[in-house]
């Protein structure tokens, strides 16, 4: 069955998982993903059996929509209802140009910041066609989304020099005391490290134990304020609630300020405007977190931003998205960007806004080192 050139491109092959995978084998030419996908053949004698012009179709997602809407028996044959699917992406492209194909375990289009199971969406149009002006003002807001994605990737990629300014003497992590802890089979459970390297087990990722592990954590942070306190002008303000949970509240005369939340099984960082980090990041069973994975983290964290390598940018994009980095003496790090949590209130938004827009590229100064004690 011959389809005429309805799409403003080539038609090629669907992309099978290999192809879409992330991981490519050296050597291997997987090739530009392709924007229009054949296959469609069933769905276009549909259409015009149906009374239908399938290039009105293709030129106009929505008149799409309103025809599959009202023809719900397309879903009745497999073979129809996978041309119609291809179809709906193609369209989507067409609305879309930056949209490409890929497989997931169903066929998609889209970018890296969208993308759509075109099976999924053609049984929602069936089911469900009142999501049609959801649907309108969600590919309306596509293009920006591309754009602030690329904004704050820019951002994590930009390799700017900055001077940070390490304390005299490197700080010395106090001997953690780890207990032992065992599985249900009496199995001394290697925190870390417990999965060699390979695939955790399903359940895993749904499961926590043993959260008191990270408790050994809490001797870390009380090191790395000391160590602040001894080489840096701060102040630290220490209290402990009546849960045992400690806050420190340090207040450098230059640079970022830090809150430090500490429990017996997690540690909250809130530092300069906008910046937020909890350690361990995630407690199940799968991510595998330890007590020396967390004190690295927490760490590098603290080090780097009493140094001067904290960075924040806001808003960036139309979205006001927010992008952190943390850059470390040694020339690592780390960066994040998306959305800010949604308990910041709008007045504190509009303050950091003020506060970042007077850091050079968003960075904070360094805390300033005490003069060297006689």
């Amino acid at each position: 069955m011959t389809t005429p050139d309805l799409f403003p491109g080539i038609l090629a092959p669907m992309p099978d998982a290999a192809a879409s995978a992330i991981l490519i084998w050296p050597g291997a030419d997987p090739g530009a993903p392709p924007r229009f996908v054949d296959g469609i053949g069933p769905f276009v004698a549909f259409a015009r059996d149906a009374g239908a012009d399938p290039a009105v179709l293709a030129a106009d997602l929505f008149a799409l929509w309103d025809f599959v809407a009202a023809h719900a028996g397309l879903l009745a044959s497999a073979e129809t209802a996978d041309a119609a699917a291809r179809f709906l992406g193609n369209a989507i492209a067409v609305v879309h140009p930056a949209a490409t194909w890929h497989m997931t375990s169903e066929p998609e289009v889209g970018t890296s910041t969208m993308s759509i199971p075109v099976a999924g969406l053609l049984r929602t149009i069936v089911e469900h066609p009142e999501h049609r002006e959801p649907f309108r003002e969600m590919l309306a807001s596509w293009p920006q989304t591309d754009r602030d994605d690329q904004e704050l990737a820019a951002l994590a990629h930009d390799d700017v020099a900055i001077d940070l300014v390490v304390a005299p003497a490197p700080f010395t992590r106090p001997a953690l005391s780890i207990p032992e802890f065992v599985d249900d089979d009496g199995h001394v459970i290697d925190y870390g490290s417990r999965w060699a390297g390979g695939s955790p087990p399903e359940d895993a990722y749904s499961r926590t134990s043993h959260l008191e592990r990270f408790a050994p954590v809490l001797t870390v942070v009380d090191a790395l304020v000391d160590h602040l306190e001894r080489w840096y002008v701060v102040d630290v303000d220490r209290r402990v609630d009546a849960q045992g949970t400690r806050v420190f509240r340090l207040r450098p005369t230059t640079g970022a300020a830090i809150t430090i939340t500490a429990t017996a099984e997690s540690v909250d960082i809130e530092a300069g405007a906008l910046f937020h980090d909890i350690a361990p990041g995630c407690t199940c069973d799968a991510c595998d977190e330890s007590a020396v994975t967390v004190a690295d983290h927490i760490e590098e964290t603290l080090l780097s931003i009493a140094a001067g390598g904290l960075q924040e940018v806001f808003p960036v994009g139309q979205r006001r998205w927010l992008h952190t980095r943390i850059r470390t003496p040694d020339g690592g790090g780390r960066s994040s960007g998306g959305e800010p949590e949604p308990s910041v209130p709008p007045e504190r938004l509009d303050a950091a806004s003020e506060i970042l827009a007077g850091l050079p590229g968003g960075w904070w100064p360094s805390w300033s080192l005490r003069a060297p004690r006689s």
